[in-house]
């Protein structure tokens, strides 16, 4: 029982995982085509590389992440499931 009850939750969180992925690709190609004038502007007032990376992952990571919080019941009765399955 406890075999299937991590199959099923490895295949959820993968199943999650992969689509918030999707959502946080889709937000960095956006954030790439969208300001690209302002990625120029940055670079020639002597900002990195690498902290422009970070303005644009920051704000794709929360772009991605933000469903999965407001899906706090799936993850709830996930939690539960497991916590019976463990302690029967």
């Amino acid at each position: 029982m406890k075999t299937v009850y991590l199959i099923l939750l490895v295949a959820l969180v993968g199943w999650k995982g992969y689509y918030a992925w999707l959502r946080g690709r889709k937000q960095w190609l956006q954030d790439q085509q969208q300001y690209q004038t302002l990625c120029e502007y940055l670079l020639g007032n002597g900002e990195t590389c690498r902290q422009l990376r970070h303005l644009f992952l920051k704000r794709a990571v929360v772009r991605a992440l933000k469903p999965l919080q407001k899906q706090w019941r799936l993850w709830a009765v996930v939690v539960a499931v497991g916590i019976l399955i463990w302690i029967v």
